[in-house]
This record gives C-alpha cells, sequence and structure tokens, in this order.
C-alpha cells in the first residue's frame, strides 16, 4: 500500500529534523564535555554553555543560516587555560572555522583536528602549545588559512603542510621549528616565519610560490642572495620583511621591479653601500625602514619621489650629507627616523611643510645650525629628537602650538634661551646645553611630566615645593650641574612614582627633609657636591628600594647609623665620602648582600675597619656586574632606546678623579682613605675575591700587610699609603695578574721588594717611597742580605767609597810597611805569633 504523497514529505522532513537535530546535540554534548576539562577560573566566557539555551546562542558559535548544524567555533581572546585533545571533534562534521587563538591552551596539538575534513580556517596561534606539529594537518584539503604561530612548537615542520592544495596564508612564526623542507605551494600567498632562530640560506621553496604577496622572514639567522631573486619569482609582493638576519651585500636595484610593494623593511642586517635610486621608483611604498646596516654616502633625492610613504626609516646608518630639501615632497610622511648616521649641514626649512609629521628623529648626527622658526607650525608632532648634535640658538617657539608634543629630546647641543611651553609634554631630556632660566618656569611648564634632564646648564633659583607635589606622575628627575640653590621639599620624595634623583653639583643646602609616612619609591638618589648639612638622613630609613646612594662632598656630619644595612637592603653602591662624619664604621654594614661599591673616604672615621667586611657578600665572588641603568630606559621607539641613561657615579679610581656610568655596574670597590682608622688591616679582607678597588690610604693602620693579599685575584688597584704599616711585602702581591695601580709609599715596610708576575710592570719608585727598610727594584737600594734584608743605597754619595779605600789602603802600608823596614817590629810580630800557635798545640794535646 502506497502512502499518500504528502505524508511522504511529513515523514521525510521529520527524519531530517531528528537528523539535524541529533548533530547539534552531539556537538552540544562534546562542547559541554570539553569545558568540563577547562581550568574552572577561565570559562566565565562560557557562562551561556548550557543545555537550557539553543546551542546557536552560545558564545563563540556560529550556526549555518538554514540549519543547526555548526559551521564556526570562535573564542578568541576568550581567556580560557586547558587542553584541547579532550574536544571531541567528530562531532562536527561540517565545521569550517576554528579560532581558539590568544588563549592559554596549552599539551600537543591532538592529530584528530584532521578529522575536520570541511574546515577552511584554523588559527591556534598565541597560546603554548608544545612539541611537533602533527603530520595529519596536512589531510586537511579544503584548509585555506593555518596559523599556528607564538606558541612553543618545536621540530621539523612536516612536509605534508605543502601538500595542502588550496593553502593561501600560513603562519608559523614564533616557534623553534627547524627550517621548512617544503615543496612548491602555487597557491601560497601569506608566509611567515619570523623569529625562528633559524640559520643557514632562506628556505629555497619561496622562490616556487608565484603568487606571494606577504613574506615575512625577519629575526632568523638567515642569507643568501634572496632580494635579487624574489623580483624574479614573486613579482607581486606587497609585503617583504627580512629584519634581523644575516643578509648583506649592496642592495640590488632590481628590487625597484616590485612595483606594488607597500612594506619594505631590510633593517638589522648587513646590506652595505649605496641607498639605490632606484628604490624612488616604488611609488606604492608606505614604509620604507633600512635601519641599522652599514649603508653609506648621501641619502639619494629621488627618494622624496615617495609622495605615499608614510614612514622612512634610515637610523643607524652611515649615511652622509645633507637632509635633502625636496623631502617636502613626502606630503604623506608621519614618521622620519635618520639618528645616528653622519648627517650634517642645517636641518632643512622645507621639513615645516610635513603637516602629517608626527615623528621627527634626528638625535646622533653632525647637524649644525639653528632649528627652522616654523617647525612645528600646522604639525602634529608628538616625538621630536635632535639630540647630539651641535645645534645652536634657541628652540622654535611654535614647537608645542599643536599641544601634542609629548617627548622633547635635544639633549646634548649648543641650545641657549628659554624652554617653550609645552602643557602635554611628558618627557623633557634637554641636558647638557646653555639653557638658561628660573628652574620654577621649566618645571611648571610641563605639569604632566614623567621624566626631566635639565642637567649641566644654566638653570638657576628655586622651587616652590608646590611645584613638586603637582607631579604625580615624575618618575625621573635629573637637576644636576646647575645654579640651583633652594632647600631639598620634602614633597620630592613623596612622590608616589618617583624613582631616580640626581641634583648633585648645586648649591643646595639645608637639612635633608624630614618624613613621616613610608611612601619612598626611591631607587637611586643623587645628591653629592652640594651643601647640606646635618647628621645622616633619617628619612631615608623610608627608602627601602634604594640600590643606589650618593652623598658625597656635602657638609653631613655625626655617625654613619647602624640601621643602613636593614633598612635599606637592596643597597649596590653606597657613597658618603667627603663629609664630615664621625665615630666607627658600623659592623652592620656587611649585611648587604648586594653591595659592591662602598665609598666612605674623605671623613672623620676612626676606630678599626670592621672584620665583619669580610662578609660582603657580593665582593666575595668575582663580578659578573650589574646593570644600574636598566631601570631608567624610560622610552622607547623603533626598537631603540630613547635615552639609554645610566647612572653615573664619581670615584678615585688608580689615583685619578673619574665618572663611571655603565661601567659602575661592573665595578666592586672599597675605599676608606683619609680617615682617623687605626688597628691592623684585617686578614678576613682577603675572603673579598671579587674585589677590584681597595683603598686604605691615608689612615693610621699599624701591623703587616696580610699575607693573603694575593687572594684577591680580580684587584686592579690597591693603595695602601701613608699608614703606619710594617713588615714585609708578602711575596703572594706578585700574584695579582691585573693588578695596575699600587701605592705602599708612606709606610715603615722593610725588606725585599717582591719580583715577577705584574709587579715587573710596576716600575715607578714613588710606589715604594719613604720606607727606609725597603730594598731591590724598582729602588735603587741594593739587598745585601736577601734573609735578613740587609742593603746598601747604590745611590749612596760616591765619596764615602772613595775615602774608605784610601784610609784601607793607607792603614794596610803603614802596617805592613813597618814590618818590611824596622827589624824590631818584625821581631815581635814573629814572637806574638809563635806564642799564639804554640798555645794552639798545647790545647790541641790536652783534647
Amino acid at each position: 500500500m502506497e502512502l499518500p504523497r504528502n505524508l511522504l514529505c511529513i515523514i521525510i522532513f521529520l527524519l531530517i529534523c531528528t537528523a539535524h537535530a541529533s548533530g547539534s546535540e552531539q556537538a552540544a554534548v562534546a562542547l559541554l564535555q570539553w569545558k568540563s576539562t577547562l581550568d574552572s577560573s577561565s570559562t566565565k566566557n562560557l557562562f551561556s554553555w548550557s543545555p537550557t539555551n539553543s546551542i546557536c546562542l552560545w558564545f563563540g558559535i556560529l550556526c549555518g543560516n538554514t540549519t543547526s548544524h555548526i559551521i564556526g567555533l570562535r573564542l578568541p581572546g576568550a581567556s580560557i587555560k586547558g587542553r584541547l585533545d579532550t574536544l571531541n571533534f567528530t562531532a562536527f562534521p561540517q565545521l569550517t572555522e576554528l579560532n581558539l587563538s590568544s588563549n592559554d591552551l596549552h599539551g600537543a596539538i591532538p592529530a584528530n583536528i584532521s578529522m575536520l575534513q570541511a574546515l577552511v580556517y584554523l588559527d591556534l596561534s598565541f597560546n603554548r602549545f608544545k612539541r611537533i606539529i602533527p603530520p595529519q594537518l596536512g589531510s586537511l584539503s579544503n584548509l585555506i588559512d593555518l596559523r599556528l604561530n607564538n606558541n612553543n612548537l618545536t621540530g621539523a615542520i612536516p612536509c605534508q603542510l605543502s601538500k595542502l592544495p588550496k593553502i593561501v596564508r600560513l603562519e608559523i612564526s614564533n616557534n623553534n621549528f627547524d627550517k621548512p623542507e617544503f615543496s612548491p605551494m602555487p597557491t601560497l600567498q601569506l608566509f611567515s616565519m619570523h623569529n625562528m632562530g633559524i640559520n643557514g640560506s632562506f628556505p629555497e621553496f619561496i622562490l616556487e610560490c608565484p603568487n606571494l604577496t606577504f613574506l615575512d622572514l625577519s629575526w632568523n639567522r638567515l642569507s643568501g642572495s634572496i632580494l635579487e631573486l624574489l623580483p624574479k619569482t614573486a613579482p607581486d609582493l606587497t609585503y617583504l620583511k627580512v629584519r634581523s638576519n644575516w643578509f648583506s651585500g649592496p642592495l640590488p636595484p632590481i628590487i625597484a621591479t616590485l612595483r606594488q610593494l607597500q612594506y619594505l623593511e631590510l633593517s638589522n642586517n648587513n646590506f652595505s653601500g649605496v641607498i639605490p635610486r632606484e628604490l624612488g621608483t616604488l611609488t606604492a611604498l608606505i614604509i620604507l625602514d633600512l635601519q641599522n646596516n652599514p649603508l653609506s654616502g648621501p641619502i639619494p633625492v629621488e627618494i622624496c619621489n615617495l609622495s605615499n610613504l608614510h614612514w622612512l626609516n634610515a637610523a643607524g646608518n652611515n649615511l652622509s650629507g645633507t637632509i635633502p630639501p625636496c623631502i617636502s615632497s613626502m606630503a604623506a610622511l608621519k614618521r622620519l627616523e635618520l639618528w645616528n648616521n653622519q648627517l650634517e649641514g642645517e636641518l632643512p626649512v622645507t621639513i615645516c611643510l610635513l603637516h602629517s609629521l608626527k615623528y621627527l628623529l634626528v638625535g646622533f648626527n653632525r647637524l649644525t645650525g639653528h632649528v627652522p622658526d616654523d617647525l612645528g607650525q600646522g604639525q602634529p608632532l608628538t616625538i621630536v629628537d635632535l639630540s647630539n648634535n651641535d645645534f645652536s640658538g634657541e628652540l622654535p617657539p611654535r614647537l608645542c602650538n599643536n599641544l601634542q608634543l609629548q617627548q622633547l629630546v635635544v639633549n646634548n647641543n649648543s641650545f641657549s634661551g628659554l624652554l617653550p611651553a609645552c602643557p602635554n609634554l611628558t618627557y623633557a631630556w634637554v641636558g647638557q646645553n646653555n639653557f638658561s632660566g628660573d628652574i620654577s618656569h621649566v618645571i611648571g611648564k610641563y605639569p604632566n611630566l614623567r621624566g626631566l634632564d635639565a642637567s649641566r646648564n644654566q638653570f638657576t633659583g628655586m622651587i616652590s615645593p608646590d611645584y613638586f607635589c603637582q607631579l604625580l606622575f615624575l618618575e625621573f628627575l635629573d637637576l644636576s650641574g646647575n645654579q640651583l640653590y633652594w632647600e631639598l621639599p620634602s614633597c620630592l620624595m613623596k612622590l608616589p612614582l618617583l624613582n631616580f634623583v640626581d641634583l648633585s653639583r648645586n648649591a643646595f643646602s639645608g637639612e635633608f627633609p624630614t618624613l613621616t609616612s613610608p611612601n619612598c619609591s626611591l631607587t637611586s638618589l643623587h645628591l653629592a657636591n652640594n651643601n647640606f648639612t646635618g647628621g645622616f638622613p633619617s628619612s631615608l630609613s623610608y627608602c627601602s628600594s634604594l640600590t643606589i646612594l650618593d652623598l658625597g662632598n656635602n657638609r653631613f656630619n655625626g655617625k654613619v647609623p647602624s640601621w643602613v644595612s636593614h633598612k635599606m637592603p637592596s643597597l649596590k653602591v653606597l657613597q658618603l665620602r667627603s663629609n664630615m662624619l664621625q665615630g666607627c664604621i658600623p659592623w652592620q654594614l656587611s649585611h648587604h648582600s648586594q653591595l659592591q661599591l662602598l665609598d666612605l673616604a674623605n671623613n672623620q672615621l676612626s676606630g678599626s675597619i670592621p672584620r665583619q667586611f669580610a662578609n660582603f657578600a657580593s665582593m666575595i665572588q668575582l663580578n659578573n656586574g650589574f646593570h644600574l641603568g636598566s631601570t631608567h630606559i624610560l622610552l622607547t621607539y623603533s626598537n631603540r632606546a630613547l635615552t639609554p641613561y645610566s647612572d653615573r657615579i664619581n670615584l678615585i679610581w688608580k689615583g685619578k678623579y673619574y665618572t663611571f656610568e655603565k661601567a659602575i655596574g661592573h665595578m666592586i670597590g672599597i675605599d676608606l682613605s683619609s680617615n682617623l682608622l687605626s688597628g691592623e688591616i684585617p686578614t678576613e679582607l682577603t675572603n673579598l675575591k671579587g674585589l677590584q678597588l681597595l683603598n686604605l690610604s691615608r689612615n693610621n693602620l699599624s701591623g703587616g700587610i696580610p699575607n693573603d693579599v694575593g687572594n684577591l685575584k680580580a684587584l686592579e688597584s690597591l693603595d695602601l699609603s701613608c699608614n703606619e704599616l710594617s713588615g714585609r711585602i708578602p711575596e703572594s702581591l706578585s700574584s695579582l695578574t691585573f693588578l695596575s695601580s699600587l701605592n705602599l709609599s708612606n709606610n715603615q715596610l722593610t725588606g725585599p721588594i717582591p719580583t715577577g708576575g705584574q709587579l715587573g710592570t710596576l716600575n715607578d719608585p714613588s710606589i715604594y717611597s719613604n720606607n727606609s727598610g725597603l730594598c731591590g727594584l724598582p729602588l735603587n737600594i741594593i739587598c745585601l742580605n736577601r734573609s735578613s734584608g740587609s742593603a746598601v743605597n747604590k745611590d749612596a754619595d760616591p765619596g764615602i767609597y772613595f775615602s774608605t779605600l784610601v784610609g784601607f789602603a793607607l792603614g794596610f802600608w803603614l802596617w805592613f810597611g813597618a814590618l818590611i823596614f824596622f827589624d824590631i817590629w818584625q821581631i815581635a810580630v814573629l814572637t806574638c805569633i809563635d806564642r799564639v800557635l804554640n798555645m794552639i798545640v798545647q790545647r790541641i794535646q790536652n783534647c
């Protein structure tokens, strides 16, 4: 019996609906089961995944227009954490898109993803997947877009990926793969494999991908002639990025045949020669980056033809000549980076016609003259770097007219006059110029400051504490080397973000401000060469993060408090030289496990050197160094530190006055010179094997030089002069292979001077002068008896030797002449000799 046609249609429709319902139900079960395996704290974005909701309404689920089949799972940046191998992929036969990027998925990429045969788009980037890429991914014949970048994947890239018949986009960057050995991929248009640490020549298969438009090989160690070959094999390239590799040789003019090129980044390689004029024909270029190559010669004027260029970066080369005035033709230019070259001449006036210019970075060149007056007029300047040139005159008054300037870097020039008012300025690096004016006007112009270096100028005056109280975002302040004379405002020490302060070499006076709350965030404080008075600042007990404290060359008095050790546990440098400090050196300073430089020289400290100094943990081991300036690099652009600011310390090193900057991070030393210290040098100090500087001169130390001084293997400078040391110079001193400065003069040392080793190069007699008992080289004093150390001075008056010889000869002839010429004398002498011989014979017989 046949069923009615209408009934048959209804049954078929119900069967189809049942099948659809069954498929979506399986998918829902699979997703809920996967959710249960995820970290529960990471599933807050999946709260809609519930049996009470239609699966097509779940977060991240994309269903087909006519059916409830899931065709997409989109969960980028959903903060989910867990594994992917617990997801049942068989429940998604029609899935075309799987996007799980920017999550916290870990473990291996499951091989059964290959069951998603309908998959067109697969994005697992920015997770923590590890191990290898499963070769089964090569069976996803419909895959067009595959992104596995930014994971922890390792090993060989399966060659099966190059067999994907429809693949257009392949991203495998930021993993630890071996160089891919792919076969030709005629459909591939976008390929990215940057930062994989791959050595050797570039992958040859790239030259067999004729449809490539986007190629990123940056941050590897690749070499070869890719710039000569690519224009022939991939003529449609629009994006080429090979920065930070080992490509070398001149830039080939053939690269100019890539007429569709919009992005060309060749920075951080070894490309040499001149910039090809032919680059001026790439009129589609938006970004041209040639930074950090040994390119030389002038900037070709043909570059001015790039009217669509937004960013020109030729920094860090050896370019010479002038900046072409035709640069005004590059009307779209937003960033001009020519810093760190050898460009000369004036900044062209035509640069003021670039009305889209935001970044002007021409520091570290040989530019001269005045900056154009109209610079900044109608230009949205955000960062201006004119530093380390020879500019003069005043800064343009219109520089801040657009109110957008945030970073002004003009240090190390010859600018003069007043600073322009820039209310939105956050960083001002204006040091080492001839700027003048009242400092309060300067700080008042920049209420949003985070960093200010106005050092080594001619600023004068005093600052009201109210100005500092408003700088709530201030992190860095350097006003050193000016003519400032005000007292230190207490508000300065309370700024919540301030970590670096340098007010040294001014005329500040008064006592250190009193703090009542532990809000000090300072890590580095320099107040040297001022007129501060009073006792050691008790307010510093709140500055527990201090790593460098320099209070030298002031008039601080009283004792060095013992609480310095536990209130400032992170100190690496403590410099209190040239003050009026008294009393004993607190042995508790030895608790500073990170202290590498202790300078208490030129005070009135008394007592003995603490034996506990042998416990300085950072001085016991050979120096690995630390970087004092690392926390003070405040700004970066284009992968370059805008101002790689380093701490600096003034130090007597090898008998001369030096200013150490970056090198201070590798300095280990103790300077206790010019005090009233007495007693012996503790033998325990010879345990400090990392010590490079030891200066105990101009004290009242007695006893001998420790015999194990040779244990100080890293010692470069040793000064024990002007004490009351006695005894011999230890032989172990000759084993100090790095010793290049030595002073043992003005003591009471005796015995022979050791020889051999590095001491052979220290041949200045003044090293040992005014030690009356020393002998040997380089002194002109002969050691007669090596064991006793008795000496004869070779430089004694020769008349004495002559008189002695004459007296000896005269006496000899007087005596023996009498024997020869007078018989009575002969008889007397012979009779005496005869008696002596008889006595000797009798004694022998008696024995």
